[in-house]
């Protein structure tokens, strides 16, 4: 083989399951603090049957991994170079770390760089995500992500990508509307590696990026055109936002329905004046027709997940609706 032949050819013994995760170039500020972004290699990619805009798993140890989404293609050398911010390395460094408060299930915790990893490590690339093998119960002791899909009517479907740890209670929410109502639910459930949390920090991915390619359960569905979908959701703030792209009368709906069903003195549930959950790459917008986002915090979730699960059951079922009055509800 000529020099130019061995300059020219590309590498044909190269492995593409381990890559070398890397601080970002300087060319990268559009990625500077994004905790859940990388780059990677056109060839990296291909290899794995990746696209940008898909999700993959790093695994720097057996107890540090998480999911990132692929934000840029670009060509490195070597070709296993991953490019992360700071804030993205610090997801990995999770073993020996004490928890703080920030870390508990009842917060949101913000992207944060004091990490102890070096400058330059090598990681394990996986395109598995949620893991088809294990049950809840397995996921859950061992800190991992899975599906769960029920199919029932096409007009609606109820989703939670961030159940399990990362949001408590909104999958059981969605589990919830698919039995009252018959409906489609799909939900994703992920833990972190010890009870005291970690969850979010391992497995969310914010909503406008997940990739059906990247969750096989939900790509099942994910080219059905449903009537109505309803997102269940987490937000830092107190209450209960009934948000989306669907009308407002139908929001309204929604909002009153809640209300009937929740005990006397709880929270109520509003329509905001700039309702989250209105961006077309929003997962549930790209669902349904009409997108509901329904956003709560997490003390109101621990209280209530079943009566605002009722109350948007009873809002888009006919079935559901004398079913309310038989819902357990306390006074003041």
């Amino acid at each position: 083989m000529t020099s130019y032949q061995a300059a020219t050819r590309p590498d044909s013994d190269v492995s593409y399951d381990t890559g070398l995760v890397c601080s970002l170039a300087d060319t990268q500020d559009d990625l500077d603090g994004n905790q859940h972004a990388i780059s990677a290699d056109p060839r990296l990619l291909e290899a794995h049957g990746l696209s940008a805009g898909d999700q993959l798993r790093v695994e720097r140890s057996d107890d540090e991994f998480a999911a990132y989404t692929v934000a840029e293609s670009r060509p490195e050398a070597p070709q296993g170079i991953v490019r992360m911010s700071d804030s993205g390395q610090y997801r990995l460094d999770l073993a020996d770390r004490e928890w703080s408060a920030e870390d508990d299930l009842n917060t949101c915790p913000a992207p944060r760089t004091d990490h102890s990893l070096e400058d330059e490590f090598e990681a394990d690339i996986s395109t598995t995500l949620p893991r088809p093998d294990l049950s809840v119960d397995e996921a859950r002791e061992q800190g991992e992500l899975v599906e769960q899909l029920d199919e029932g009517d096409e007009s609606l479907v109820a989703i939670a990508p961030h159940g399990g740890g990362m949001q408590p209670w909104t999958d059981e929410q969605a589990a919830r509307v698919g039995e009252l109502a018959s409906a489609t639910s799909w939900r994703a459930l992920g833990w972190g590696p010890s009870p005291e949390g970690g969850a979010f920090r391992r497995w969310y991915v914010p909503s406008t990026e997940i990739s059906p390619a990247s969750y096989p359960k939900l790509a099942e569905i994910a080219d059905t055109e449903f009537d109505v979908a309803v997102d269940f959701g987490g937000v830092c703030e107190s209450g209960i936002e009934v948000g989306g792209t669907a009308d407002e009368s139908l929001r309204a709906e929604i909002r009153d329905a809640i209300n009937e069903a929740l005990p006397r003195c709880a929270v109520e549930a509003t329509l905001p004046d700039e309702p989250d959950g209105t961006a077309d790459s929003m997962l549930v917008n790209r669902l349904g027709e009409d997108g509901v986002f329904v956003s709560q915090s997490y003390a109101t979730r621990r209280a209530y997940w079943k009566q605002i699960a009722h109350g948007v059951a009873a809002a888009l079922s006919d079935d559901v609706s004398a079913a309310l009055a038989s819902l357990e509800s306390a006074g003041c």
